[in-house]
């Protein structure tokens, strides 16, 4: 499959700019979004999976943003997708969670995103460089098991 077109890119812009506005998160003073990354700006890599047998997938590549804008960089940024093989080019970057679907029985009872959105202001407030920290204990700091920073390996 050849990459999107660019009707196709502008489509996908705009139902995510759509999406989010119809959320309120646009204009809403306690969202403060830097770069959205949507599928259009994804790309295919072969992996190997644990078990030794290789997949072809998209990855998001963060790359781009840390190029054009050097003040970001995996120090300062962080990918939350719902499949951890979208961030394998920045393994240290992102924070797997769990995929949503409304239409299904647990989803009035789903909290995930309130304690992720804790993690986050904790992150946030803390001013750590993020290459300090291990996203995928995320939900032991929420719950106090762990703390935010990695223990020295010294």
């Amino acid at each position: 499959m050849d990459g999107p077109t660019v009707n196709n890119k502008m489509f996908l812009s705009k139902w995510l700019e759509t999406k989010l506005t119809e959320l309120g998160m646009l204009m809403h003073p306690g969202y403060k979004f830097c770069f959205v990354l949507d599928k259009t700006s994804m790309f295919t890599v072969k992996s190997t999976r644990r078990g030794g047998s290789s997949v072809v997938h998209h990855v998001k590549p963060l790359q781009i943003i840390w190029t054009k804008f050097p003040r970001w960089g995996s120090h300062n940024t962080v990918h939350i997708d719902d499949l951890s093989r979208n961030f394998a080019l920045n393994l240290t970057s992102g924070i797997k969670i769990s995929g949503y679907y409304r239409k299904k029985s647990k989803a009035r009872r789903d909290t995930e995103l309130l304690g992720l959105a804790k993690y986050l202001e904790e992150l946030a407030a803390s001013k750590v460089d993020f290459n300090e920290v291990d996203f995928d204990v995320w939900a032991d700091v929420v719950s106090g098991k762990r703390p935010l920073i990695k223990k020295d390996k010294s």
